[in-house]
């Protein structure tokens, strides 16, 4: 397989599990606290650390999401609603 191939299944793969979470976080009332987002997308989809940082602060850029700085949890905005659908 080659690097471009491979490069093509991750960002498959990421999607996949960008839609995954935001399904999660949705079915969870909407919000959650980073931890629970973090453990259930390192439990169900092996992202780790940094991975992780990258598809939450794509998926806030995205607007599918929105982290309260305070409280520290992720919501899913309407338009994460609809990225899931």
């Amino acid at each position: 397989m080659s690097d471009q191939d491979k490069e093509v299944k991750f960002k498959e793969f990421f999607e996949k599990a960008r839609k995954g979470v935001l399904k999660y976080l949705n079915e969870s009332g909407g919000s959650l606290p980073m931890d629970k987002l973090h453990d259930y997308s390192l439990k169900t989809y092996l992202i780790q650390h940094q991975k992780f940082s990258q598809l939450m602060e794509t998926s806030i850029d995205m607007n599918l999401i929105k982290h309260d700085e305070v409280t520290g949890a992720f919501t899913i905005t309407e338009q994460g609603k609809e990225f899931i659908k």
